[in-house]
């Protein structure tokens, strides 16, 4: 069952990042009204890369492959902190799309089917293959502020390019628009539920670990 859950995320989350970038790709190089300035192949992939759906499948990606392969370089993935972490911010992305974005926003084809794939599907096996297949037992309430660390750095970088270019990925991150103070506002309220999911985490974690003990 873990191998299915783990073969079938790996499926999903790069058939979802493959048809993200299918559709964004032409969208982005061409000029058109809505689109005045053509970007180039190096632009395209830094722009598809600063949304943290994107870069939060890809981390799931990684991690089944490092459980799976034992590949040294992937060690980092193994991590059970990491994974936990994982974990906590699929979920963010989740319920952040469910009810802050999807309704507001009309899609079809290609991608609405991304859309479901990375947004829905992957997180719900994501989780199920943690609690099947990820050890358990090993991360402690202290652990919770190094799981914020990846969330934390991707504000940053987001906040940095955006200085340069002043481009963000969302709305709650642009500083143009609502300032540092508006985007430490927002960030500190996804902070608050990613702390919330990262405690729900250990608490299932420390229990199945329990479980796996007694059994």
């Amino acid at each position: 069952m873990r191998i299915l859950l783990a073969l079938a995320g790996i499926a999903v989350g790069c058939v979802g990042l493959a048809l993200d970038f299918w559709v964004i790709f032409p969208s982005v190089t061409t000029a058109t009204a809505d689109n005045p300035v053509a970007r180039s192949l190096p632009d395209t992939l830094i722009y598809f890369w600063t949304f943290f759906t994107h870069l939060t499948n890809l981390w799931l990606v990684l991690t089944y492959l490092a459980a799976m392969s034992g590949v040294r370089w992937l060690g980092w993935f193994r991590r059970p902190v990491v994974m936990g972490s994982a974990a906590a911010f699929i979920t963010l992305v989740m319920l952040y799309y469910h009810f802050m974005l999807a309704p507001t926003l009309r899609m079809e084809g290609a991608l609405l089917v991304a859309t479901w794939l990375l947004h829905y599907v992957a997180p719900l096996l994501y989780l199920g293959w943690w609690a099947l297949g990820a050890p358990h037992g090993i991360l402690r309430f202290r652990h919770i502020p190094l799981m914020l660390l990846p969330g934390i750095g991707y504000v940053g970088w987001v906040l940095l390019r955006g200085a340069v270019v002043h481009e963000y990925p969302y709305a709650i991150l642009d500083a143009d628009k609502s300032g540092y103070g508006g985007v430490a506002i927002g960030v500190g309220a996804l902070l608050v539920a990613v702390a919330l999911f990262s405690l729900l985490v250990v608490a299932a974690d420390r229990r199945l670990g329990r479980g796996k003990t007694a059994a």
